[in-house]
């Protein structure tokens, strides 16, 4: 799936579940629906994901999603170093994360 990462901006985080097993992270979003006023609900589920961090300042309620970058600083870890899956860093109010990850998608 391909990401529309201008639509995420703006989003509220309002829940991560991470899956050790599977290496899969579910992240819920708070998304604003223009048109009718009210928000939207939507899950994603990032496979395979072999690197996650997240920094972490003083904010109160959700964070709000500021900025999604695909220019990642390196991460250093010493397996798995697989170029050709995707990275993002994501600029927050409360924080930075940076994720590697092989797919992404929407669920229910």
């Amino acid at each position: 799936m391909v990401i529309d990462i201008d639509s995420l901006l703006g989003a509220e985080i309002i829940r991560t579940e991470e899956d050790s097993k599977s290496q899969t992270l579910f992240v819920t979003l708070l998304l604003d629906e223009d048109s009718a006023h009210e928000s939207l609900e939507r899950k994603m589920r990032f496979d395979q994901v072999t690197h996650y961090s997240r920094s972490e300042i003083a904010h109160e309620g959700y964070p709000v999603i500021l900025e999604i970058s695909e220019s990642v600083p390196d991460i250093e870890k010493n397996f798995d170093n697989d170029h050709s899956r995707k990275r993002f860093k994501i600029d927050t109010t409360s924080g930075i994360i940076v994720l590697e990850f092989e797919r992404c998608e929407i669920v229910d």
